[in-house]
This record gives C-alpha cells, sequence and structure tokens, in this order.
C-alpha cells in the first residue's frame, strides 16, 4: 500500500514552506498512516523554522485525522479509527522508546522532523504518538488537543493542581494562554486574570473566564495584577501565574505578581513557566527568598495523551469549557505560509488550524 500525500517541505536555509507530492509508503511495524482532517498551527513551530539546519525539515506536531493502515505491531488503534496526533508519547507506561517520523522525497533524500509531522494530508507516525480520539471529539478540539490544550490545560491539573478559590494570571492569551484559562475556569479559580499586549486577545480571553484583563501594553502588569488582589485575605498577588509567552522579562513579572509568603506560616505563590523560553534568563534571587515563592516549569503539561485527553473532551462536550472555540482562523494547506505569517506576526487570535 503506498499513498501519495502533499507534504508542507521547509528547505535548508529558508523561511518558506514548499508543497510536494510524497509518496508514504506501507507503515513499520510500529507505525500509523493517517489521513488527516485538521491540523494546529503551532508558535513553537517558528522556532524551528528561523533555526540555522542543514536538513529539509517537515513541521506540525498536533492534528487529528482517521487511520490508513498500521503496522503489525500496533494494537490499540485499527483501519478506519478517528485519532489525535501529538508530539508526547500517548503512555507512561511505554516499552519501547518511539522513532521519530523522516519523509522519503523524490530526488532519492530525506525530510526529517523531532518527532511527528502534521502539516500533510497524510501523515505517518510512530504509534506512540497516535491516540485514539474518544467519541464525539469535534475536528476543531481534536486538531489541537496534542499540544495547545494538554500545555495549557495541563500545566492547570497536573502541575499547579489549582483548586475553586485559588487566584489565577496567564500571560500570553494565545492557544496555550487560552487554555490555561479555560482549565483555571473549570477548577474554579478566583479572580482569574488575562495579561497580554493585544487587545483582540484579551477580549477573547474574556469569552474564555478572565475575570479581568490587563493590556500590558498600557500599563504596569504586576501593580495592576496587586491592585486588583489588594482585598485578598493572604496578601496582594495571585496564588498562580502562569508564563505562555517564554519571554524572559514576563517570567520575572510572573514572579513578582503572585503574593508573598509569611514565614514560618505560609509558603507564597507559585510562577509556572509553560511558554518555552529559547534564552537563558535572569531572576531576583532576594525576591524568592524573602518571598517564599516558587518557579516550577511544564514541559507539555505533564499530560499523559491516553489519561488526559479524554478529560478534556469531556470538559468540552459537558459545556464546562468550550475549547473547540479556541480555533479562530482556518487555512488550506496550499496557505500554510501565509498562516505561519499571521502566527508571527501576532494576528491570530486563539489558535489557527490547517484543514484537509
Amino acid at each position: 500500500m503506498t499513498v501519495t500525500a502533499r507534504v508542507a517541505i521547509l528547505p535548508p536555509g529558508e523561511q518558506q514552506l514548499h508543497l510536494e507530492s510524497v509518496a508514504l509508503s506501507e507503515p513499520g511495524p510500529w507505525e500509523v498512516l493517517i489521513e488527516q482532517r485538521a491540523a494546529g498551527v503551532c508558535h513553537s513551530q517558528l522556532d524551528r523554522i528561523d533555526r540555522t539546519r542543514s536538513e529539509r525539515l517537515v513541521l506540525g506536531h498536533e492534528s487529528c485525522g482517521v487511520v490508513v493502515g498500521v503496522g503489525r505491531e500496533v494494537t490499540h488503534v485499527q483501519a478506519g479509527d478517528d485519532v489525535l496526533v501529538t508530539w508526547l508519547p500517548r503512555s507512561s507506561t511505554r516499552s519501547r522508546q518511539p522513532i521519530p517520523s523522516k519523509v522519503p522525497l523524490g530526488d532519492g533524500g530525506w525530510a526529517v522532523t523531532h518527532n511527528v509531522f502534521t502539516w500533510a494530508t497524510h501523515a505517518i507516525a510512530d504509534e506512540q504518538y497516535v491516540v485514539k480520539a474518544p467519541a464525539q471529539t469535534p475536528s476543531d478540539l481534536g486538531s489541537i488537543i496534542g499540544c495547545a490544550v494538554m500545555t495549557g490545560c495541563g500545566a492547570v491539573t497536573n502541575r499547579a493542581c489549582v483548586r475553586a478559590g485559588q487566584s489565577v494570571a496567564v500571560w500570553g492569551v494565545g492557544g496555550v494562554g487560552l487554555s490555561t484559562l479555560a482549565a483555571a475556569h473549570v477548577a474554579g479559580a478566583s479572580p482569574l486574570i488575562a495579561v497580554d499586549v493585544s487587545r483582540t486577545k484579551l477580549e477573547f480571553a474574556r469569552r474564555h473566564g478572565a475575570d479581568h484583563v490587563v493590556d500590558a501594553s498600557a500599563q504596569d502588569p504586576v501593580a495592576a495584577i496587586r491592585a486588583l488582589t489588594a482585598a485578598r485575605e493572604r496578601s496582594e498577588g495571585v496564588d498562580f501565574a502562569f508564563d505562555c509567552t517564554g519571554r524572559p522579562d514576563c517570567v520575572r513579572q510572573c514572579i513578582s505578581a503572585v503574593r508573598r509568603g509569611v514565614p514560618g506560616a505560609q509558603a507564597g505563590g507559585t510562577a509556572v513557566l509553560v511558554g518555552a523560553s529559547r534564552v537563558p534568563f535572569e531572576l531576583d534571587g532576594m525576591e524568592m527568598l524573602s518571598g517564599e515563592k516558587r518557579l516550577i516549569g511544564t514541559y507539555g503539561g505533564g499530560c499523559v495523551p491516553e489519561r488526559d485527553f479524554p478529560t478534556f473532551v469531556t470538559w468540552q462536550r459537558s459545556g464546562q469549557a468550550d475549547l473547540a472555540s479556541l480555533v479562530t482562523d482556518r487555512y488550506p494547506l496550499e496557505s500554510i505560509n501565509e498562516a505561519v505569517a499571521q502566527l508571527r506576526a501576532g494576528a491570530i487570535s486563539g489558535r489557527a488550524i490547517l484543514e484537509f
């Protein structure tokens, strides 16, 4: 069995993707061949596009689709199953290391990726990156659950373990930040504060549970958050501040915005690093020490896809969180470069997806 796929290829030294028709052969023993329905366009892919490299790349790491074929060792899905593709291994008890995908090209060479690729009409992936879709998973949610939703929601539920009544601020309300807001809203966080420099994104954040919004381009977000929480019993500042930008200045602001602790009586607040920070940065050690504050990191929201994805789909089905509405922009594969350009320009209010 051979499938002809249209795949977005990024040549070395270029920032424009090129569409090529490639032949994907029968899946190997541990592989799954997927006909794609929709795929997310994630901000982290900009880092790969901008990075110096010598090989051709295939990109994208979250999608939904239907299984076309499976290798002989694959048992959890079969042809005809609806599935979700993600970049985290699906199970915490895997017995083997997943193998990254690569795509054969017409000139005899290969295009490679970190682990999976989804900017294509068809994808082939190691079975560890393929999760059987829960029943009634809408395509909009399915296309972004494998990165944006799991990273933001998981940071709240798996790492911070936010409880009802605790206060939360979120820096950067793109796809991941909006997922963080949604999960904090489901947890009963109050107040829930969104911080961004885009008024459009801040207004969109109100629809996903934000009680207050702070325009960081017009005011000091730390001062604004302290003012919003000044009446709370435990001192001004939030219990949790999530940085979904990866920007060092935003991380420092998150630390300053969480409440101070009381030595010997109560720990301070927690800043959670959700966005990927690509450069080293400095922190005020005395602020961490004297305020008894914490800074924790989370990778993919600490999610186990097979365990957590059904929970997020249940939120959607029950109306607890409208995660599918995080998708605000849709593009055909032929417009992938336009989608990337709009993402780079900050023009995507929520999450952009490719539809096939």
